[in-house]
């Protein structure tokens, strides 16, 4: 789906025929020239000619505004607080004026046929060269505000210097001014480490920007991971970008032209710099990192007998690992580890599959020439299980369900990307996500958007997703934009049914995540059930999903003290998807207290006995795993229920059960 793509370009073309207009070389005979100076016809002093190509860069990339506004500050003429007012105010002016032209009636010439299978969330029109135009202008504007909010958290006695340094290394702030998150992670922090990279490897940064970027959000804090028992740290912003640029060329997809947004998947190391040379030394150019994970033996006496691993007792590192072997989680550690070091974006999975937790990895490989994401360790049951990564940019816990999109997205052209990242921005400052004088803003005190906002939230959303369909941060704006409480009952169902027929099919984790709090927004009863089960009959064969959208349609004829329908519910969860999750038990949990209510204990026992006869035995595996399985769970269950009617012999008897299949 690629309706929008020509606003893209169109924002690079608009900004190019800029900087041809103020290019400081001159083209003559075939041979580039120094110009020379029209009232001296002396030659212009290198330096200055230097200087003058990056300030024609920076306009090039921020518009005159914004470089006006930068180097205003940098001179100590404007405040920074002020220049921030100034900038969002500016955002709020360009987004109407873009919104104005996108949704005039477009020229007859302009006009293009639009199908049935066009149906939008919003009022849609063709893109005429006044909205390219506009819209070039919006991108710059949102660049300005963000990077004016990174300078705003630096001391006040060092704004001058930063504003200065970001005006020397144009292309490295329009890069990370794009990717910071304000409020999620702490601007003071990332910009510490920015200036760092500016001051040790100046010429670097600005060649590689989008490196230096995911550096400089992913080393703001230590870059550390609990793997079991064992802990594994990071060495640095320096050591690890100092790593990468001196290894340019071994990297398997190279260090340019990648989104930071993926590559922060590759720089969030946690191994010394020794640990990440050999890696490098023994693996570069590896295209099968999947396969390191099943290159480390599986350390069977700890799983089954509880014995410590061989490898923490020897010494726990990368060598070890490989020498040793290990359990699961030393497997997905050293095959993502190996692949950051060589230049893979990685990351390291976790889930629970109703029997055990587990670890595999995933990775960018390839089908062809073609990247791709790919999984490796995901074995049996962990097929349909939801897994979770972090985030390394703000360290929090997250669905790894972005994933596959977030690899089409980090080789999507630089061009869309720029789109969708200054609509979102401009987005989201409509819905006071981010109020520009308060770096921390509390939402509990948040003015609900206005229905004529929400409108334009959508519109701007609308644009983004079409020029640029795999920015997840764009599709969670619609998320926020329908918790806000502004969006109607028809706009949910309608964004609700866009993602699923977008995205429902390829990406079909990410789509149910993303509608599922718009779904449990929905005010309307009949409607939002009406949603979920519209939802069931699209996702009934993953039963992670399925088993999540059950449980939520269970709570909602709860409020409507519909207990049996609840009911039904659970029942079916335990017939069908016992096995796929923790969700059963909650499952069971709850159904059991249906029962409770209706001081109905015989029932209670039978549906415990049904519930444990579904679950899996853990087979093979130490104490310390198996008691995290469904069957142990659901089994002391079922012992408390035994008790409380009267058969303790059969309790005792399930108990000992249990405990045989334990040793």
């Amino acid at each position: 789906m690629r309706v929008w793509n020509c606003c893209a370009s169109s924002a690079t073309v608009v900004l190019t025929i800029c900087a041809l207009n103020v290019a400081s070389t001159v083209v003559a005979n075939g041979q580039t020239t120094q110009p020379q100076s029209p009232q001296t016809n002396q030659k212009v002093d290198p330096s200055q000619l230097a200087a003058n190509k990056i300030s024609d860069q920076f306009r090039l990339l921020f518009g005159e505004a914004g470089e006006s506004s930068i180097t205003a500050i940098s001179l100590g003429k404007s405040e920074v607080s002020k220049a921030l007012l100034e900038c969002g105010d500016r955002v709020d002016a360009h987004v109407r004026e873009f919104l104005s032209v996108w949704s005039a009636k477009p020229n007859s010439t302009e006009t293009t046929k639009q199908t049935k299978q066009e149906r939008r969330s919003s009022k849609a029109g063709p893109l005429s060269s006044q909205s390219k135009d506009a819209l070039a202008i919006l991108v710059q504007s949102a660049a300005t505000v963000q990077l004016v909010r990174i300078i705003n958290s630096a001391p006040q006695s060092e704004q001058m210097s930063v504003a200065q340094e970001f005006l020397t290394h144009p292309k490295f702030s329009r890069t990370l001014a794009l990717v910071v998150e304000p409020e999620a992670e702490d601007l003071a922090k990332m910009l510490r480490v920015a200036r760092l990279l500016i001051a040790e490897r100046s010429e670097i940064v600005e060649r590689l920007p989008e490196l230096a970027a995911a550096i400089a959000v992913v080393d703001d804090a230590p870059v550390v991971m609990q793997i079991n028992e064992n802990i594994a740290k990071g060495c640095g912003p320096l050591p690890t970008f100092d790593h990468f640029i001196t290894s340019e060329k071994k990297m398997l997809f190279g260090l340019k032209g990648i989104a930071p947004e993926l590559l922060i998947y590759m720089v969030d190391i946690a191994a010394p710099q020794d640990e990440m040379q050999w890696a490098l030394r023994t693996y570069a150019g590896n295209r099968a990192v999947g396969s390191l994970y099943d290159k480390i033996e599986y350390d069977f006496d700890h799983l089954e007998k509880g014995r410590p691993k061989k490898v923490s007792v020897a010494g726990w590192n990368l060598q070890n690992i490989l020498r040793y072997g290990g359990v699961c989680a030393d497997q997905a550690y050293f095959a993502t580890t190996v692949g950051k070091s060589i230049g893979v974006p990685c990351v390291y999975t976790t889930a629970t599959d109703g029997v055990l937790s587990h670890a595999w990895i995933g990775y960018v490989g390839r089908s062809g020439n073609r990247p791709m994401w790919t999984e490796v360790g995901r074995f049996g049951g962990y097929q349909s299980v939801e897994g979770f990564i972090r985030d390394p940019q703000t360290g929090n816990k997250i669905s790894n369900t972005q994933m596959p999109m977030l690899v089409k997205y980090g080789l999507e052209p630089l061009s869309d990307r720029l789109v969708s990242a200054g609509l979102r921005i401009a987005a989201g400052r409509l819905l006071r996500m981010s109020p520009f004088t308060d770096p921390k803003p509390n939402p509990n005190v948040a003015t609900p958007p206005s229905a004529e906002t929400i409108e334009q939230v959508l519109a701007l959303i609308h644009v983004s997703v079409e020029a640029c369909l795999t920015d997840v941060r764009s599709w969670e704006v619609v998320t926020l934009a329908a918790k806000s409480g502004a969006m109607t009952t028809q706009q949910k169902q309608q964004w609700s049914s866009d993602i699923l027929t977008l995205c429902g099919d390829s990406y079909p984790e990410f789509a149910w995540r993303t509608i599922s709090p718009m779904i449990n927004s929905i005010s309307d009863v009949e409607k939002r059930q009406e949603a979920l089960d519209g939802a069931l009959t699209i996702f009934n064969s993953r039963g992670d999903l399925a088993g999540q959208i059950l449980l939520q349609q269970a709570t909602l004829y709860k409020e409507q003290d519909h207990s049996v329908a609840a009911g039904r519910c659970y029942e079916i969860i335990l017939n069908r998807y016992a096995n796929d999750g923790p969700f059963a038990i909650v499952a069971l949990q709850e159904a059991s207290k249906l029962l409770a209510e209706k001081n109905d204990a015989i029932a209670n026992v039978t549906l415990h006995e049904r519930a444990f006869g579904a679950m899996k035995v853990p087979v093979d595996i130490s104490p310390q795993f198996a008691r995290q399985s469904n069957w142990y769970r659901s089994g002391v269950m079922l012992a408390q229920a035994l008790r409380i009617v009267g058969r303790s012999n059969d309790a005792l008897l399930l108990e000992q059960r249990m405990s045989d299949v334990m040793k």
